[in-house]
């Protein structure tokens, strides 16, 4: 599993981030790979699993392909820390460190990845600062440092966007847990005001984000995205994130969500 201290002793250095005044890609390789696109039996989808998402994540500006596929369009550098030293590349569909053998995503090394809608796989986003530096995660437990001006000054244009946002946006909302439910409250907050529990199966759409709550209106029975006969709805507030900054559910991939 590749990680960021990994390369640190061996990536060839280029100085301190000058916005503007980037490293040559063609420094960070002798000779550079052609396009390809990821391996999707190398790449882990988070939202399977009960790790972090983070605080958002990284995806096109526009779509540029399905699934991972973008990633063959992608030349984004990477750095060690916010304003610190660029130590490589992704690469159209490559992990590039500098002066180091290029590594194909999905294929020699797995990558983590995170699916925001049915259609589409992008990058979580551990850490959004103020001065525009965001980390991005890329493998389990390996992270590096990308910035906001630089989303598009080469290949696909990208943009960050928070779970926030994104969760207030999307049409159905899925429980990020098959075994758990959550508890409908009539207030956003904990305290005497439960409505009733809320299953993985139900039908949740999102009707309004207040910091850590999300508003929304549950269905139930429902198949999928389809409501069954006799469903009744109810509306109250849900936790989409605990305390610790977890997020608890994520947007539907189901086809017919969106």
């Amino acid at each position: 599993m590749l990680r960021l201290h990994h390369f640190a002793a061996i990536a060839c250095l280029q100085g301190a981030l000058l916005l503007g005044n980037l490293p040559a890609l063609g420094q960070t390789s002798a000779a550079l790979p052609e396009a390809i696109s990821p391996s999707l039996e190398g790449i882990v989808d988070l939202a399977d699993t009960d790790m972090h998402v983070g605080v958002g994540y990284l995806s096109p500006r526009r779509q540029a392909g399905t699934s991972a596929s973008w990633l063959s369009e992608v030349e984004l550098p990477l750095y060690s820390q916010p304003g610190g030293e660029h130590w490589g590349w992704i690469w159209q569909g490559w992990l590039i460190p500098n002066g180091q053998q290029a590594f194909a995503i999905g294929r020699d090394a797995s990558f983590t990845m995170v699916s925001v809608d049915p259609q589409l796989l992008a990058f979580p986003v551990l850490e959004a600062r103020e001065d525009g530096w965001l980390q991005m995660q890329y493998t389990n437990g390996g992270s590096a440092w990308i910035h906001r001006d630089q989303l598009d000054d080469r290949g696909v244009e990208l943009s960050f966007h928070s779970w926030e946002d994104r969760l207030a946006e999307a049409d159905i909302l899925n429980l990020r847990s098959d075994r758990d439910t959550q508890v409908l409250r009539s207030q956003p907050e904990r305290g005497r005001n439960v409505l009733s529990l809320v299953s993985p199966s139900s039908l949740i759409e999102p009707l309004e984000v207040q910091d850590n709550w999300i508003r929304v209106r549950i269905t139930r029975p429902a198949n999928g995205c389809e409501p069954l006969a006799g469903a009744s709805e109810q509306e109250g507030w849900l936790q989409w994130k605990d305390i610790n900054g977890k997020v608890l559910m994520l947007p539907s991939r189901d086809e017919c969500a969106g």
